[in-house]
C-alpha cells in the first residue's frame, strides 16, 4: 500500500514537471515570436487595405482614406511598439528608452498616442458613414468633402495629443534597473482604461447605432429595386467597416485587459498597506 502511494506521488511529480516544463518553453521559445507573427499579420493586413482602399472607386471616398490613414498608424504601432519586444526578447537588442528620463517619457507618449490616433481614425471613418446617411441639407454633411480631410486629420491629432499627455507625466526613469516605469500606476491606468477602453468604442457604437437609426429610415424613402442593389452594395461596405473595427478593438483589448488587472492590483496592495 505504500509502495503504491509512493509510486503514484512520484507520478504525479514527473506529471507536474513535464506540465511546468513545456510551459516553461512555451514562454521562452514560442510567445517571443507573438509579437513578430502580428507584425507579419498586420503587413499583410496593410497591403489589402493599400490595393483595397487605393481603387478607383473607392478612391474619393473620404471613409476609405480614414481608414487607410488608420491603416497606416497600425503599422507605425507595430513597428514602435510592439516589434521591440521581440528583438529585445529574442536578440537582447533593446531601444534606448531608459538612457534618460526625457526618452522614457517619449517612449510613454508614443505608447499610448499612436493607438489612440489609430482608434480615432476608426471613429472618425464611422462619423463618416453617420454622415452620409444624413439629410442631404444637413450641415453634418460637408464631413464627407475632401476638403474637410485634412482639418479632421489635424483636429484628430491635437485631440489624440491631449489625451495622450498624461503618459509621459506619469512615466519617468526607474532608479537602479535599466528601465522606465509609470511612477504612479494605478492613475495611469484608469486615464488609459477612461480613454481607450470605454470613450472611444462608445463613441463608436454611438454612431453605430445612429447610421443604423438614418439607413433605416432611408429603407422607406427608396423604390424596392434601388434599395436591393443599394442595400448589397452598402453591406459589402458594412462589412470591411466592421472588420476593420474588430481588428482595432483586438489589439486594444490585450492592453485594455492588462491595465485594468495592474489598477485593481494597485489598488489591492494599497489598500492592504
Amino acid at each position: 500500500m505504500v509502495s503504491n502511494n509512493t509510486t503514484m506521488a512520484i507520478h504525479v511529480l514527473l506529471e507536474s514537471k513535464s506540465i511546468i516544463d513545456i510551459l516553461n518553453f512555451i514562454t521562452q521559445e514560442v510567445m517571443i515570436y507573438v509579437p513578430l507573427v502580428l507584425v507579419i499579420l498586420g503587413f499583410i493586413g496593410f497591403i489589402g487595405n493599400v490595393f483595397t482602399f487605393l481603387q478607383s472607386e473607392f478612391r474619393s471616398n473620404t471613409c476609405c482614406i480614414y481608414l487607410l490613414v488608420g491603416s497606416i498608424v497600425d503599422i507605425i504601432n507595430l513597428i514602435v511598439n510592439l516589434f521591440p519586444y521581440f528583438l529585445a526578447a529574442k536578440y537582447g537588442l533593446y531601444f534606448p528608452w531608459y538612457i534618460s528620463s526625457s526618452m522614457c517619457k517619449l517612449n510613454a507618449f508614443l505608447t499610448m498616442f499612436i493607438p489612440h490616433l489609430s482608434i480615432n481614425f476608426v471613429l472618425m471613418a464611422m462619423i463618416d458613414r453617420f454622415a452620409c446617411t444624413c439629410s442631404l441639407t444637413s450641415s453634418v454633411r460637408r464631413l464627407n468633402q475632401l476638403k474637410m480631410i485634412p482639418w479632421m486629420v489635424g483636429i484628430l491629432l491635437i485631440f489624440s495629443g491631449l489625451a495622450s499627455i498624461y503618459a509621459p507625466v506619469l512615466y519617468d526613469k526607474a532608479f537602479g534597473v535599466p528601465w522606465c516605469m509609470f511612477t504612479y500606476v494605478m492613475t495611469a491606468s484608469i486615464f488609459y482604461i477612461v480613454f481607450m477602453g470605454f470613450m472611444q468604442p462608445c463613441l463608436i457604437l454611438i454612431f453605430v447605432l445612429l447610421t443604423y437609426r438614418n439607413v433605416r429610415r432611408s429603407r422607406r424613402q427608396v423604390g424596392i429595386t434601388n434599395l436591393a442593389r443599394r442595400n448589397r452594395s452598402r453591406n459589402q461596405f458594412i462589412v470591411m467597416i466592421f472588420t476593420h473595427v474588430l481588428t482595432t478593438a483586438f489589439f486594444s483589448l490585450q492592453w485594455i485587459v492588462m491595465f485594468t488587472y495592474v489598477s485593481i492590483t494597485s489598488f489591492n496592495v494599497s489598500s492592504y498597506d
